[in-house]
């Protein structure tokens, strides 16, 4: 354990704290509280006026033991310590070793602390913490849920306890805390945090807690649909599991069957653990590239042909704070501004989450979005207000929020596009494999589905095509789905009337009845396929044609169909679907009890549907009365009405059989002798790549000679400058530092990192020093010459001559000091 405690030591818990104005006070009493901090490493970042005096640091050290650094370039973060961060500069973190980068002071230099807290999230995972104490503005609030998304924990100063309260407002009424205290009870709470985390991270320890989490998972997802009225059961175990897990660290409990306990006994837990299960990441334009595709090839497309009374109908499910649909309203409100005449647009924002659908209602974001929304975005669809940015009245009036369980609750319907991005991945292939089919429903044809980078609908190809893989963006086939099976979470919702009742509110009408007589009992059967064979719509009755065979459900039409027709089948649709024509194959037969059927499959494209649909309607026509086997078999002095037909029709087949037989087999001929050439051209390729190889080789070695020469060259170079005693110091065309030997110490101070620095800045050690000459004004061979004297009293003769490159060109100079101290005495 201790060895354990020891590694934990070596690996400190990050806790980030951000603040304001009055937020060092606030921080002052944190520490204060303290008694000891078990692992804790804090990186403190507070707004601060750069041109200001550098005061903070004095005041931290007086007011703690804390060891308080002010962090550089390159700073490996220690348990135990206070790493302050300089005014105007940006903090990132990787493998627990800060780097500083310099703000971008005109467009938003008060937004360090979110971009310091999104890469502590990113870098630290569930081990981040991040506390925000006072301050103006919402710095902050982006980071805290970065922190959280990501498993970590985070804090936010009690407003009323705060002397300026915006930024703690901001991140506890956004429910981006999971605790909202007063600088003391942060630090009791973060001290006894970094106890439980001292205690249980081992992996041991933690593979323990996972196998607790994983068989509890039932038993809390029935405490949650009890008490909340939510089904968390169909959700991913792995997601289930971390979000339990999350929520048992900030609570400090090691054992599951304890955290039952509490969740049956403390409403204020299953809301805590209902919100946290709400996956809320989102934010405006993510993935931009996606958007970008959006809305250069599917948006406008749903305005064509729309007249102004119409209207574009869009569901955004799973919407969270609103950031989604605000940016399809955006860019809808771009496309239509180039439309004479636009339709009507109406988006519904769905989302079971109240908090997170008041916070879309509002359309009040942080400044942070300025890192997501263009200037020009951000100029004509928002109002600065302040350190928020209000959504515009326009934007705002196209978006209609709702709570709607995408789960349980009816979908809306007529859709021209569904954005549903980044839920599907967080549900398990049971849910999925539902929802697939309910937005199919709820399109109308030809309407769109946008997912997220991770989702794919691969598996319900039948009822999606599609437009752009990389991006998700699908397309609605005209497959008829019956809403009776494919959508079960609305059965029982819907009512339709028996046919009694039907018949009763309608007038008898003759012509309807002869035609719905004439399709049941006369007309051919027939169904709906699709390139792959996949069978769409089919009419009923059709048992003596198509069958279901044992083993997996299969819907290809050729392995479905009877044993006699599926050869003549299998050709005849292959036909059709290669010259898009009508195929029609005759003489084929199929048993009806005890007699033989024989029958004509028609095989027709359906172009009114599109090209691009690809679907075929398969007919099949009955020839004739059916034909008694047993005829054949009567006697030999007695006649044989129907035996000649018999034998005409198996000779057909038989032939029939032989035909494809033939052709398979010279396919089978082509495809080997195709496989052959392609063989050859592979071995052709081996070699060609096995000699590039050898030539790679050849290359590796040579340029591995040159740069060991290289090398070599370079040290007898640096032995020489070293051994010469003569100070020089090399310059480019804009006199920065490129290289100089170590006597040049005599003259200036230089050290390595100078290197790329402008010589002008540094003060020379010598009386003296005349300017240099411009390096484009000196003559080759012609050096420029001048005396100067050091402070020690040393005489040197400073010669300038131009710098050639290795092709010739003069580029830059070379200043040597040559000591004649004893010439002049």
């Amino acid at each position: 354990m201790n060895q354990n405690r020891q590694q934990n030591n070596n690996q400190p818990i990050i806790v980030g704290v951000g603040a304001s104005a009055g937020g060092l006070e606030a921080f002052r009493k944190l520490l204060g509280s303290f008694e000891e901090a078990p692992g804790l490493s804090l990186v403190y970042i507070q707004h601060l006026d750069p041109d200001s005096k550098p005061v903070l640091m004095e005041l931290l050290v007086k007011s703690t033991s804390w060891e308080v650094i002010e962090l550089k370039e390159r700073t490996k973060l220690e348990a135990g310590r206070i790493y302050i961060c300089p005014p105007q500069r940006l903090l990132e973190i990787k493998n627990g070793i800060v780097t500083l980068a310099e703000a971008e002071t005109p467009p938003h230099p008060s937004l360090n602390i979110d971009h310091f807290f999104h890469s502590l999230a990113e870098d630290q995972g569930k081990r981040a913490v991040g506390i925000i104490l006072s301050g103006a503005g919402t710095d902050g609030t982006l980071g805290l849920k970065a922190i959280s998304d990501s498993g970590g924990l985070t804090f936010t100063q009690d407003p009323n306890s705060a002397r300026y309260d915006s930024m703690p407002r901001s991140a506890a009424t956004t429910g981006v805390a999971d605790h909202v205290l007063s600088p003391d009870a942060i630090a009791r709470e973060l001290q006894q945090y970094g106890q439980h985390l001292l205690n249980v991270n081992t992996a041991e320890t933690q593979s323990q807690i996972q196998d607790q989490i994983a068989e509890a998972i039932p038993q809390i997802t029935a405490i949650l649909l009890k008490k909340s009225g939510h089904n968390f059961q169909h959700y991913k175990i792995s997601t289930l599991s971390r979000r339990i897990q999350r929520r048992m660290q900030i609570l400090k409990c090691r054992e599951a069957k304890r955290y039952i306990d509490y969740l049956q006994e403390n409403e204020e837990e299953i809301q805590a653990l209902f919100r946290e299960l709400l996956i809320g990441v989102t934010e405006f334009f993510r993935d931009p590239q996606a958007f970008d595709q959006l809305a250069r090839d599917v948006l406008p497309r749903l305005f064509e042909n729309r007249s102004p009374d119409d209207c574009v109908r869009i569901w955004v499910a799973g919407c969270a704070n609103g950031s989604e649909a605000y940016t399809l309203a955006i860019l809808c409100c771009e496309v239509m501004d180039h439309l004479k005449s636009p339709p009507q647009l109406q988006i519904f924002a769905t989302d079971i989450d109240e908090r997170a659908l008041q916070v879309g209602r509002a359309g009040i974001y942080p400044v942070g979005i300025e890192d997501h929304v263009s200037p020009e975005r951000l100029k004509r669809f928002f109002i600065r207000r302040g350190k928020r940015y209000e959504v515009t009245r326009e934007i705002r009036e196209l978006v209609l929020f709702s709570i709607h369980n995408l789960i349980s609750d009816p979908p809306f319907s007529r859709l021209d596009l569904i954005s549903c991005r980044n839920l599907l991945i967080y549900l398990g292939p049971h849910l999925q494999k539902k929802l697939i089919p309910l937005f199919h429903y709820a399109l109308h044809p030809s309407g769109y589905l946008f997912l997220g980078p991770s989702e794919n609908i691969t598996s319900h190809g039948e009822l999606f095509r599609t437009i752009d893989g990389k991006f998700r963006i699908s397309q609605r086939k005209g497959t008829a789905v019956d809403s009776a099976t494919s959508l079960p979470f609305i059965q029982g919702k819907l009512q339709f009337k028996s046919n009694l009742e039907q018949e009763a509110d309608e007038k008898v009408d003759l012509r309807n009845i002869r035609q719905r007589i004439l399709l049941d009992e006369f007309a051919p059967k027939s169904c709906v396929i699709d390139e792959s064979g996949q069978i769409l719509n089919a009419d009923a009755d059709m048992e003596k044609y198509l069958t279901l065979g044992e083993g997996d459900f299969q819907n290809n039409i050729v392995r479905m169909a009877a044993r006699r027709l599926r050869v003549g089948l299998r050709s005849t649709l292959n036909e059709a679907i290669k010259t898009r024509r009508k195929v029609q194959q005759e003489h084929l037969t199929i048993r009806k009890g005890d007699q033989i059927q024989q029958v004509m499959i028609t095989v027709q494209p359906l172009p009114r549907l599109g090209e691009e649909e690809g679907l075929f309607m398969v007919v099949l026509h009955e020839v004739g009365l059916p034909v008694s086997k047993q005829s054949g078999e009567e006697s030999s002095s007695g006649s044989v009405p129907h035996a000649d037909l018999i034998i005409a029709q198996l000779e057909h087949e038989l032939q029939y059989t032989r035909d494809e037989l033939e052709k398979t087999l010279q396919e089978k001929d082509v495809a080997h002798e195709e496989l052959k050439s392609s063989n050859e051209e592979l071995l052709s390729m081996n070699e060609e790549l096995q000699s590039a190889n050898e030539e790679l080789e050849t290359s590796k070695e040579e340029i591995t000679a040159v740069s060991n020469s290289v090398a070599q060259t370079n040290s007898d170079l640096e032995n020489l400058l070293r051994s010469t005693q003569i100070a020089t110091v090399f310059l480019d065309d804009e006199l920065l530092i490129r290289n100089f030997t170590p006597a040049i110490t005599e003259i200036y101070a230089l050290i390595k990192s100078d290197i790329g620095r402008p010589l002008e800045r540094f003060v020379p050690l010598v009386e003296e020093m005349p300017p240099l000459p411009d390096p484009r004004k000196l003559q080759e061979g012609t050096p420029v010459e001048h005396t100067v004297i050091s402070g020690s009293g040393k005489v040197y003769i400073r010669r300038v001559l131009p710098y050639q490159s290795h092709s010739g060109k003069n580029e830059g100079i070379v200043v040597t000091f040559i000591d004649v101290s004893e010439l002049h005495n």
